[in-house]
């Protein structure tokens, strides 16, 4: 797996997301939280969709919530092989930043490779 995070590969579709907070399910890892959404996969797809968000209510400047937006999709870029997949199903992922003060790369980087090692028992039992 390419260690890159192209166009294809993040989630943009305002139906998708919405589906992924009415039809989602959710677990922690602070300071992110992951909500998610397997299903069978469509034709001409990529099978992960990732999405990133951080809480303009938490951080007012715009400047902090880009840089906790680019430690995040950096944490998940350079650990997204944590995440085996099979070409049967796709999943939606949004990465929601929880904390209310700026944590630094290496603590957002471990509790990406916590999720996503949460994550890799779902993605099986989704599959079954």
């Amino acid at each position: 797996m390419k260690l890159t995070f192209g166009k294809n590969e993040k989630l943009k579709s305002k139906k998708a997301i919405e589906a992924l907070f009415t039809s989602g399910k959710t677990f922690v890892s602070h300071p992110i939280r992951v909500v998610y959404k397997i299903e069978p996969k469509e034709e001409a797809e990529h099978p992960i969709k990732v999405a990133v968000s951080v809480s303009k209510k938490k951080f007012k400047h715009a400047v902090d919530r880009n840089l906790l937006k680019r430690r995040m999709r950096e944490a998940y870029r350079l650990n997204k092989e944590l995440l085996e997949m099979d070409e049967a199903s796709s999943i939606d992922l949004l990465f929601i930043y929880t904390s209310s003060r700026a944590q630094s790369y290496e603590v957002i980087e471990e509790a990406m490779q916590t999720l996503l090692k949460k994550f890799k028992p779902t993605i099986k039992e989704g599959n079954d």
